[in-house]
């Protein structure tokens, strides 16, 4: 045992130092057993590997202060030989086995994110401010603050919807296509960004509260964003969409997102010199201008946002946590939906003695109940386990969930106005708008109720434009354009054809010749007995189709 213990110098240790030795090596293999225990519970080995490298260092730097570091690992073998019986056998092994796992690990120590070397100022940043979601660990659930961010967009689709109603033409509705448009556009770049970057972060946290504030900014200009306050729009969303891309470009360094960023950076600098541009010039101008930018902006992913230099991306670039994406645009829906029960609301409150407006009041909430239904009963939680299962999430999370929930977005708002107008002036018949103050001919009576049927043949009444026609647009594009999108969304997930959304579609561009000549609450009647019928399909005959199939 003496031979052991001695160095090739014939010198021998003070046996209080090999005494002290000994019982520090046993307490660090006691401490590495209880550390893999613990990790084979909580599944993590990132904890192991830093605790056993300080381990390791405080072990090392003992013995060095006692003065036999280099006898230490000239005569690591022996020392080993030197605990007795089966118990220290076992205590080496796993000693080793640890030592072996650090070893092997420090030439090759991954960032939190799993995404790139432990080199340069980048990784510091993202570990040091915990910048990055655990992919192993992270659920990916949707955080408080991601929520606190939301809370804008309310005010968004809000501003949107009162401006449509308070001055409703095509220009108009043109005009707020380019506003939606570029508001879902902020607010789906930020869920991406939240899908790799830790909102729980302080530093994210940061970065959310600003674009929280500019997004607040570009909600209170949207009445105004096509008059006087154009440039403030511009220039607020080009800041917007720049800043965010710039910063996530700079926390990426060395990390293989980077180049991804730095991609979408480019393309959404040059969209934003056309939002600043249009923001500076007025009337058709601006529309134009601003209708180049959004294209831009669209079809950057469609592109891989191709730059000269770096390419283009792949969607298996994009690693997401596809069931928080998919968790946040469902939240997004709620948002919108939640527009048109505020809409009801506030609008039951002046109707409350009028019975076709309380009637409208029922028809509405209907409508936005079946909505509701026909997304959330079955098609959200399939969606989400096939994004999870996917090899290909960032494809899904890309058209199904950026492209796709747009037109349902869209609809939802339409259908907010469409409730709007319809609890306000129920017997309102668009063919007959242009009259309503001519009794005298017989089409129209000045209480607002439609002419006979004799009378309505012919050449329209005077006064009458294709502009009136923009209330059925209104009334039956909202939840037609609802169901196109979900029919896409639900075939984005499903081989199937969904039958019985197209046959809803159908039906609803059926009646909309009919709803020229009907007043608003019968046109409301039709749209909501169809998403009504919808609803009880999917929530029913769906359930007994599939399980019919799926047993033959």
């Amino acid at each position: 045992m003496a031979n052991n213990n001695s160095s090739s110098d014939g010198t021998r240790p003070h046996p209080s130092t090999l005494k002290s030795y000994d019982t520090n090596t046993n307490t660090l293999i006691d401490t590495l057993n209880d550390i893999e225990c613990e990790a084979n519970n909580n599944d993590t080995i990132a904890g192991v590997l830093n605790m056993g490298n300080v381990l390791e260092d405080d072990h090392q730097l003992a013995l060095e202060e006692q003065g036999i570091v280099q006898k230490h690992h000239h005569s690591n073998n022996n020392d080993n030989n030197s605990i007795s019986g089966n118990d220290g056998r076992r205590k080496s092994g796993l000693l080793h086995r640890q030592r072996g796992l650090l070893s092997s690990t420090s030439t090759n120590n991954f960032d939190s994110d799993n995404g790139s070397i432990d080199t340069g100022y980048g990784h510091k940043v993202r570990c040091h401010g915990k910048l990055m979601r655990h992919r192993d660990v992270d659920t990916g659930k949707v955080t408080n603050m991601e929520l606190f961010f939301d809370l804008v967009y309310v005010y968004a689709i809000s501003a949107i919807s009162e401006t449509m109603v308070e001055e409703l033409s095509w220009v108009v509705v043109l005009q707020m296509l380019i506003i939606t448009l570029a508001i879902w556009w902020s607010w789906v770049y930020t869920a991406w960004v939240t899908n790799w970057f830790n909102p729980d972060s302080y530093l994210v946290r940061l970065l959310l509260l600003f674009l929280m504030l500019a997004s607040l900014i570009l909600s209170a200009v949207v009445p105004q964003s096509f008059h006087e306050l154009g440039l403030v729009f511009g220039i607020t969303f080009g800041v917007l969409q720049v800043v965010r891309s710039t910063m996530a470009t700079l926390a990426l360094h060395g990390h293989k997102l980077q180049k991804v960023f730095i991609r979408i950076l480019t393309w959404q600098a040059t969209a934003a010199v056309f939002w600043i541009i249009g923001g500076a010039l007025s009337g058709n101008a601006r529309n134009i201008i601003w209708a180049v930018a959004v294209v831009i902006e669209y079809i950057g992913p469609m592109a891989g946002f191709y730059t000269p230099g770096l390419g283009k991306s792949i969607s298996t670039d994009w690693e997401i946590h596809g069931g928080h994406l998919a968790e946040r645009c469902s939240l997004f829906i709620i948002i919108a939906l939640g527009e048109s029960i505020v809409v009801t609301g506030s609008s039951f409150r002046d109707v409350l003695n009028e019975p076709a407006g309380v009637a409208m009041f029922v028809i509405s909430f209907l409508g936005a109940a079946s909505m509701w239904w026909i997304y959330f009963h079955s098609a959200s939680n399939e969606a989400i386990e096939f994004v999870e299962s996917s090899n290909d999430p960032g494809a899904m999370g890309r058209m199904a969930y950026t492209y796709i929930h747009f037109v349902m977005v869209l609809g939802i708002i339409w259908c907010a106005v469409a409730d709007r107008l319809s609890i306000d002036d129920p017997f309102h018949v668009p063919y007959h708008k242009g009259n309503n103050s001519d009794s005298g001919d017989g089409s129209h009576g000045s209480d607002g109720h439609s002419a006979p049927l004799h009378k309505r043949s012919g050449a329209p009444p005077q006064g009458f434009e294709i502009k009136d026609m923009v209330d059925v647009i209104i009334i039956i594009g909202g939840p037609c354009l609802f169901v196109l999108g979900h029919a896409l969304f639900r075939r984005s997930f499903d081989p199937r054809l969904p039958k019985a959304h197209l046959a809803a579609v159908i039906a609803m561009l059926c009646v909309t010749p009919m709803c020229v000549f009907l007043p608003r609450w019968a046109s409301a009647v039709c749209t909501t007995g169809i998403l009504l019928f919808l609803a009880i399909y999917e929530s029913y005959f769906r359930c007994v189709f599939v399980h019919k199939s799926s047993v033959f």
